[in-house]
C-alpha cells in the first residue's frame, strides 16, 4: 500500500509540477495590416500553456501571462504570429492576411495539420464556398469544388430529396461499391447520401482525402477515399451570437422535350405504321376532327364516345392537342429554407446550437410530391480545467417525402409515350384515362419518413504538455418508416357509369432500423526541438458495430380506401422481416516528422479485422508512407516570389470489406453456409402456403479483403505571398483481389461456386487546381480552375471467351461497342451494292434506313461471335466514363458588395440513348414518342435528315448502337451566380446588429452542350429509359443573413 501511495504521489507531482513565475496582465488591440480594421475573434494563447482568450468585437483583449512568456496570435485567413512579452503590459498585434496560406490548418484523419506540411493528397472545401452558394443540398454545393471529387446525377434526377452519385478519382471497383467514406464530426455515415441530412449552413470545413496515405488510418471503410466534414462550433466566437438566414428559391425544369402538335403526331405515326407494312393508325375522320380542334379548340370537343356510348375514345379515336409535358409539370415552384443558430464562447464554455427547416415541393402537377427536412445540430465544449475537456455533440434530422404511390419511374416513362391527341378532361368533366392524372389524384399516397440521430461524447485529457488522450463514444441511429397505399381509381364514362381503371387496392407498412456504436481511444503527442525538428504521432484503437433490421407487412383488398391500413385489408397476410450486422476492429498509428518544414515524412498503419471474413482471413495490416520536399525553403532557392515548391510522393494500401456477390448483395457472412427460408407461392396445404428452405450455398473460407493500393505524385506551388496557389497530382490506383466469377460447375451439382478473390483493375489519372486571390485597392477578387481525369482498365477478370457482355482483361471501363455508320441509304442501288445487313434484320431494307460499315470486309454486317476476338463488325465507338471534369470560379467584392460565379462541366463523354427519346418511332406505337426533334426524319424531300425513316416494324433495323446517333455528352453549365451586399458597420450598429447581408442567386441558368436538345446533358439516365428522368431545375433565389 505504501509503495502504491508513493507512486501515486509521484505521478501527481510530475503531472502537476509547474514553475512559479511572475505574472503580468497584457492588454492590446489586434488589427488588419491591410486596412487597419480591428479583428474580432482572434485566438490568443500563451505558448506552452492552456491560457487563452479571444479578441472582442473591437479587436481588444486582456490576458494574464508570465512576464517572460510568449503570446501567439492566430485567426483563420491570417498568418499566425508570436510576440514575446518581455514584461510589457501593452502589446498591439498587426496581422497579415494569408488567405488559403501554408499555415492554414487542415482537418486530416484523427487530427489536423498545416497545409504546408501535408504529404498526402488532400483537398479542402471551405465554408466560404458553401456560404457563397446558397443551396439547400450539400452535394450540390460541393460539386466541382475539389479536384478528383465527382458528383453525378442518379436515376432519381432532380426529384425532391434526391441525392447524387459520389466518387473520388473514378471507378473504385467493378461491383459498384466504390463510394467514399463520409465522416461528419467523427461519425461515419452509412451512405454518402447522408450528406443530404446536413444543413449546409452548419458546415465549417470539408476535407477530401484521396490517396491511401491520407485515408488508410480510417481502415476498411475508407478504401476509396474519405470526405471529412466538420460542423461549426462556438470556438472563436466573441461573447454570444444569434444568426438567422433564409433563402426563397423559385425553381423550374432545366429541360423538357417539346412534343409535336396533334396533327404532326398523327401524320408521323401514320407514316411509321405504313412504313412498317401496316395500316394507318389515324383514320381520315379522326384527322378531320384533329384539324377542326386545332382551328377552333373552344367549340370542338377533345373526343367523342364510341358507338355504344359507353366509352370515351382515346388514342386513335381522340382529337385533342395536348402537350403532356406542359400539363404534367408545373411552370415554377417555390422552395424555402430557414436557419437559426445560437453560438457563444464564455469563459471555459463554448457552444453552437442550430436548427433549420427546408421545404421543397416537387414539380409534378396533380401529384403534389414534396420533401421536407428538419435538422438540429448541437455542439458543446467545456474546458473543465487545464488538463481536462469535455465535448458533447448531437445532430438530428428528419426527412419527410410525400408522393403519389404511382411508380415515379413508370410515370416519367408514360409521359414520354402519351399521345397529344388524348385530352386532359373529357366532355363530361372527367379526367382522361389516357393520362396519369386519375392515378396521381386518386391512386393513393406513399409517405416516407427518415429519422437520423448522431451523438458523440469526447473526454480529452492533457496530463502533460504536448500529450493528448482522447476517448470517444460515437452513436448513430437511423430509422425509416414507409406507408404506401394503392387505391382503386375510376373514371366516369359517357353513360355516367364509373369504370375502374385500377381495380385492386392495398396497403404496405415498412420499418427499418439501423444502430451503430463505436468506442475509440486516440493518444497523440507532438514536440519540437530547437524550432527545427518537429515530431508528432498518434496511436489509437477503434471498435465499430452495426446492426440493422427491417419488417414489412402488406394486405390487399381493403374494405375502404378512406382508412388505409393493414388492419382494414381482408386479403392474404404478407409479412416478412430481415436482420443483419457486422463489426470492425482496428488498431492504428501515425508518425510525422519534418525538419524546418522543409523535409517532410509521414508513416501510417492500420491493423484491421472485419466480421465479414473468416477468423483465418479477417485480420490484415495496411501500411502507407509519404514524403515531401519543399525546395523553396532551401537557401539556394533562386525565386524569391515562390515561397513554396513542394514535391511529394505517397504510397499505401487499404482493405475493402464492402464486398458483394453476383446478385449485388453485400456479403456479411461469406464464410458461412446459409439456408434462405421462402414461402411457396403456388403450393397450397391445409395450413396455407408452407415455408421451405433452399439448398445451402457453397462457401469459400478463403475469401478475404479487396486490396486498394495507391501511388501518388504531387507538386504544390505557392507564390506571391500565397496569392497564387496550384497543385498537380498524378496517381495510379490498383484494386486487387476483387470478387469475381468462379469456374462453372456441372449442372448436376445444383449449385455454383462462390465468388473468389480473382479480379483486378487499375485506375490512372491526375488532379489539378490553380487559384489566384488578390486585391486592388478596395476591390478584392479571385479566380480558380479545377481539372481532373481518371481512366480505369480491367487487368484481371475471369472471362475465358472474352465475351463482350462481361468484363474482359484489357477493357477500359465504360467502353461502348457498336457499329460505325456509313449514313442513310438514299436509293435502292446503294442497298443492292452495299454489304448484306440481313443478319441484323431479315426483312426488306429501304431508302432512309441506316447503312452500317463493313469493318472486316466480309460483305455482311454481323456481330461475329460477340467476343473481343471475333466481334464481327462491332468496334469500340466511345466510352461513357466522364472525362476531364472541370470547374471555373471567379468573384470580387467591393465595399460590401460581392459577386461570384461558378461554372462546372465535363470535357469528354459519350452517351448512347438509343430509345424513343432519340428515335421517336421504335418497335410499335405504344412505346414510341413524338417530339419536335423527331420531325427531322429521312424522306425523298428531306434526304439530308438526321433521323432514319420512321417505322414501327423493327427496332433492330435502324436502332443498333452506332456512331451516327452516339451523343456527345460533354457540357459546360453555370451552376451558380450570386450577387450580395453586406451593410457596413455604421448601419448595422445603428440597427443593433453584427451582420446583415442580402443576396440574390441563380442555379443552372446557362448550359452549353452539343447533345440533343431533348436531353439535359447532366441527367441522361432513367430507370425506364434514357431521358425518362425527373427533371433537374434551374432557380432564382433571394435571401438574407442577419446576425445579432
Amino acid at each position: 500500500m505504501i509503495q502504491k501511495g508513493s507512486m501515486l504521489l509521484l505521478v501527481f507531482f510530475l503531472f502537476g509540477f509547474t514553475v512559479v513565475q511572475a505574472q503580468v496582465t497584457v492588454k492590446g488591440t489586434v488589427t488588419d495590416a491591410t486596412n487597419g480594421d480591428p479583428i474580432p475573434g482572434v485566438n490568443i494563447i500563451e505558448k506552452g500553456t492552456s491560457k487563452g482568450v479571444v479578441t472582442d468585437f473591437d479587436g481588444n483583449y486582456s490576458i494574464e501571462v508570465s512576464t517572460n512568456g510568449t503570446l501567439q496570435f492566430s485567426y483563420v485567413g491570417y498568418a499566425t504570429q508570436s510576440i514575446a512579452v518581455n514584461g510589457k503590459q501593452t502589446i498591439n498585434a498587426v496581422m497579415m492576411e494569408q488567405s488559403e496560406g501554408l499555415n492554414q490548418v487542415i482537418v486530416v484523419g484523427y487530427g489536423t495539420q498545416k497545409k504546408g506540411n501535408l504529404t498526402g493528397a488532400i483537398s479542402t472545401i471551405d465554408a466560404e464556398v458553401l456560404e457563397n452558394r446558397p443551396v439547400s443540398n450539400v452535394m450540390q454545393a460541393i460539386q466541382g469544388s475539389a479536384p478528383g471529387l465527382s458528383l453525378t446525377v442518379g436515376n432519381a434526377g432532380g426529384s425532391p430529396g434526391s441525392s447524387m452519385n459520389i466518387s473520388i478519382r473514378g471507378v473504385g471497383n467493378l461491383q459498384g461499391n466504390g463510394a467514399p467514406l463520409v465522416i461528419v464530426d467523427d461519425i461515419p455515415l452509412n451512405d454518402p447520401s447522408g450528406l443530404n441530412n446536413i444543413n449546409p449552413e452548419d458546415i465549417e470545413t470539408i476535407s477530401v482525402l484521396k490517396d491511401a496515405a491520407s485515408s488508410a488510418i480510417y481502415g476498411s471503410r475508407a478504401a476509396f477515399g474519405v470526405i471529412l466534414v466538420k460542423t461549426k462550433s462556438g470556438k472563436g466566437i466573441v461573447g454570444h451570437e444569434i444568426t438567422y438566414s433564409n433563402n426563397y428559391i423559385y425553381s423550374s425544369p432545366t429541360k423538357i422535350p417539346d412534343m409535336m402538335n396533334s396533327l404532326q403526331f398523327a401524320d408521323y405515326f401514320n407514316l411509321a405504321a405504313t412504313n412498317g407494312g401496316g395500316a394507318a393508325i389515324f383514320s381520315t375522320d379522326v384527322l378531320a376532327r384533329i384539324k377542326a380542334y386545332l382551328a377552333d379548340p373552344i367549340n370542338t370537343p377533345v373526343t367523342v364516345a364510341n358507338e355504344a356510348g359507353t366509352r370515351w375514345q382515346q388514342y386513335t379515336g381522340s382529337n385533342a392537342n395536348t402537350n403532356w409535358f406542359d400539363v404534367m409539370y408545373k411552370d415554377m415552384v417555390l422552395r424555402q429554407q430557414h436557419n437559426l443558430s445560437f453560438a457563444g464562447n464564455e469563459g471555459n464554455l463554448n457552444y453552437n446550437v442550430s436548427g433549420s427547416f427546408f421545404d421543397s415541393p416537387g414539380i409534378i402537377n396533380f401529384g403534389d410530391d414534396s420533401y421536407e427536412r428538419y435538422t438540429l445540430n448541437s455542439k458543446i465544449g467545456s474546458k473543465m480545467n487545464d488538463w481536462f475537456t469535455v465535448n458533447a455533440n448531437i445532430r438530428m434530422s428528419r426527412e419527410d417525402l410525400d408522393r403519389p404511390s404511382y411508380d415515379p419511374g413508370l410515370y416519367l416513362h408514360n409521359i414520354a409515350r402519351r399521345w397529344p391527341t388524348n385530352g386532359v378532361v373529357m366532355p363530361n368533366g372527367s379526367y382522361s384515362d389516357g393520362s396519369e392524372i386519375p392515378f396521381l389524384l386518386d391512386g393513393g399516397r406513399r409517405l416516407k419518413r427518415d429519422f437520423n440521430t448522431n451523438a458523440s461524447v469526447d473526454l480529452i485529457f492533457e496530463p502533460i504538455e504536448d500529450l493528448k488522450i482522447k476517448t470517444s463514444l460515437l452513436y448513430q441511429r437511423e430509422t425509416t418508416n414507409i406507408s404506401s397505399h394503392t387505391a382503386k381509381v375510376g373514371v366516369i364514362e359517357p353513360d355516367g357509369q364509373e369504370r375502374l381503371i385500377q381495380q385492386n387496392n392495398s396497403f404496405v407498412r415498412y420499418a427499418y432500423e439501423r444502430n451503430y456504436i463505436s468506442p475509440n481511444v486516440v493518444v497523440s503527442y507532438e514536440k519540437s526541438f530547437n524550432e527545427k525538428h518537429n515530431f508528432s504521432g498518434l496511436v489509437g484503437f477503434q471498435q465499430e458495430r452495426t446492426d440493422y433490421s427491417s419488417v414489412q407487412a402488406s394486405k390487399n383488398d381493403l374494405i375502404t380506401d378512406n382508412v388505409p391500413s393493414v388492419s382494414t385489408g381482408v386479403g392474404e397476410d404478407n409479412v416478412g422481416d430481415s436482420q443483419g450486422g457486422f463489426a470492425i476492429q482496428g488498431y492504428f498509428g501515425r508518425l510525422n516528422y519534418n525538419f524546418m518544414e522543409k523535409y517532410l515524412f509521414e508513416v501510417n498503419g492500420r491493423y484491421d479485422a472485419s466480421s465479414r471474413f473468416s477468423r483465418d482471413t479477417r485480420w490484415h495490416f495496411f501500411p502507407s508512407i509519404s514524403a515531401g520536399y519543399n525546395i523553396a525553403k532551401e537557401e539556394f532557392w533562386p525565386i524569391e516570389q515562390v515561397n513554396m515548391f513542394k514535391l511529394r510522393y505517397s504510397t499505401g494500401s487499404i482493405g475493402n470489406q464492402n464486398v458483394k456477390d453476383q446478385f449485388d448483395n453485400i456479403l456479411n457472412y461469406s464464410y458461412i453456409a446459409t439456408m434462405p427460408i421462402r414461402t411457396n407461392l403456388w403450393w397450397l396445404g391445409n395450413d396455407g402456403r408452407p415455408n421451405y428452405t433452399l439448398t445451402p450455398n457453397l462457401i469459400s473460407p478463403n475469401l478475404t479483403w479487396e486490396t486498394v493500393k495507391t501511388d501518388n505524385f504531387g507538386i504544390d506551388i505557392a507564390a506571391f505571398n500565397n496569392r497564387l496557389q496550384t497543385t498537380f497530382e498524378y496517381f495510379v490506383r490498383t484494386t486487387d483481389d476483387m470478387f469475381g466469377n468462379s469456374e462453372p460447375l456441372p449442372g448436376l451439382l445444383g449449385a455454383t461456386l462462390p465468388p473468389s478473390n480473382n479480379a483486378s483493375l487499375e485506375t490512372k489519372g491526375f488532379d489539378f487546381n490553380v487559384s489566384w486571390k488578390d486585391n486592388i485597392g478596395d476591390i478584392g477578387y479571385n479566380v480558380g480552375i479545377v481539372l481532373s481525369d481518371a481512366v480505369t482498365k480491367v487487368t484481371k477478370f475471369r472471362n475465358p471467351n472474352n465475351l463482350l457482355n462481361n468484363y474482359r482483361e484489357g477493357e477500359y471501363v465504360g467502353e461502348i461497342w457498336g457499329y460505325e455508320t456509313v449514313g442513310l441509304y438514299q436509293n435502292q442501288a446503294e442497298i443492292d451494292n452495299g454489304a448484306d445487313q440481313s443478319t441484323l434484320y431479315g426483312g426488306v431494307w429501304f431508302p432512309g434506313d441506316v447503312q452500317y460499315k463493313d469493318l472486316n470486309g466480309d460483305g455482311k454486317i454481323d456481330r461475329g461471335q460477340v467476343t473481343s476476338d471475333n466481334p464481327g463488325d462491332l468496334t469500340v465507338i466511345g466510352n461513357s466514363t466522364p472525362r476531364y471534369l472541370y470547374s471555373l470560379n471567379a468573384g470580387f467584392d467591393y465595399k460590401g458588395m460581392d459577386f461570384s460565379m461558378f461554372w462546372q462541366g465535363i470535357g469528354k463523354r459519350e452517351v448512347w440513348t438509343g430509345d424513343a427519346y432519340t428515335f421517336g418511332a421504335v418497335g410499335n406505337q405504344w412505346q414510341s414518342a413524338g417530339f419536335v426533334e423527331h420531325l427531322d426524319y429521312w424522306s425523298e424531300s428531306n434526304p439530308n435528315a438526321f433521323l432514319p425513316r420512321p417505322t414501327f416494324r423493327s427496332a433492330w433495323r435502324n436502332q443498333q448502337v452506332q456512331t451516327r446517333f452516339l451523343q456527345n455528352g460533354a457540357y459546360l453549365r453555370l451552376k451558380n451566380v450570386t450577387l450580395g451586399y453586406s451593410f457596413d458597420d455604421y448601419i448595422i450598429k445603428k440597427l443593433g446588429l453584427k451582420k446583415l447581408r442580402l443576396f440574390m442567386a441563380g442555379e443552372n441558368l446557362l448550359t452549353f452542350t452539343k447533345m440533343s436538345t431533348i436531353y439535359d446533358p447532366e441527367a441522361t439516365g432513367g430507370s425506364w429509359g434514357n431521358g425518362k428522368i425527373y427533371p433537374l431545375q434551374k432557380s432564382i433565389s433571394l435571401g438574407l443573413n442577419v446576425q445579432f
